[in-house]
């Protein structure tokens, strides 16, 4: 599974800087290549309010792209900016999966809890930076403060406190960090597992423990794919994200990370754009 998923097509526009380039030489007559990194780059400094998907195709200059954005009318209803910043990706999907949280039984979160267990344990032997229990605390505890508002709110009221919570950058950082430490841990405990996946290794990059320090704890670092499978196999949250590029293939790319065999568990679905997440929601 880890291997059909990291040779997907779907990465190798992320590949190299040598992709981009070729890219951007490609797409050179109609000068939207850097259009598409601006657009990405949505300016906001928290997490907005939904919008109707009819909004989407307006953010794109390239035709492709706004033919691509058109075509998810079909499925889909709305979309959430997030910060255009390098945690865009972490972001998205802790949010989507806490907005889901209101609609499932709190086995879901026991079931959460229990999957990052092992967790500290691998921390302790890999001797990786900072402090894996205050985050961890930080963690746990906003997830049961997800459980007892959902417990006292509506649905609707759950999902507005939520979004309120999530303007908290301070609190909210934690969390994030929190997402980006797993990450850092699932690589390096299963690096036989990702190594080759890892073009850096090998290439004045000494070891798994080094490239995470570089690439995957600081905060400004941009989510690679071995990171999305990283997080969602420590988490065994199904995510589902759908791409929208400058390649001229007319059928939307969309990709299953993960998928759990319980049916119960929230699905993450995000919206991809060249160096950017979003979250984007299902037609009810």
């Amino acid at each position: 599974m880890y291997n059909q998923i990291l040779e997907a097509p779907f990465w190798s526009h992320e590949a190299s800087d040598a992709v981009r380039a070729s890219w951007r030489d490609e797409y050179e007559a109609c000068d939207d290549f850097s259009m598409v990194l601006q657009t990405s780059q949505n300016g906001c400094r928290k997490i907005l309010q939904k919008e109707p998907l009819s909004s989407l195709p307006h953010e794109f200059e390239n035709e492709i792209m706004k033919d691509k954005a058109k075509k998810l009318l079909a499925n889909y209803s709305e979309y959430r900016k997030v910060p255009g910043d390098g945690s865009c990706f972490y972001r998205s999907f802790i949010y989507s999966y806490l907005e889901q949280l209101v609609k499932v039984s709190h086995e879901e979160e026991l079931r959460l809890l229990g999957a990052l267990e092992p967790m500290w344990e691998k921390f302790q032997r890999l001797h990786l930076p900072g402090s894996y229990s205050d985050l961890h605390d930080a963690f746990v505890g906003f997830i049961l403060e997800c459980m007892e508002q959902k417990q006292k709110l509506s649905v609707r009221g759950y999902q507005e406190w939520l979004f309120q919570e999530s303007q908290n950058e301070q609190k909210f950082a934690n969390i994030l960090l929190y997402l980006r430490l797993v990450t850092a841990i699932e690589i390096c405990t299963e690096v036989e597992t990702f190594k080759s996946y890892i073009t850096e290794l090998g290439q004045g990059m000494p070891d798994a423990i080094g490239y995470c320090l570089e690439e995957v704890l600081p905060v400004e670092e941009d989510a690679q794919q071995v990171n999305l499978t990283a997080l969602t196999n420590v988490l065994q949250v199904p995510l589902r994200v759908v791409n929208i590029d400058v390649s001229p293939i007319e059928e939307l790319n969309i990709h299953i990370i993960y998928e759990s065999p319980d049916s119960s568990v929230p699905t993450v679905t995000l919206l991809y754009r060249p160096g950017h997440y979003d979250i984007i929601y299902e037609k009810s």
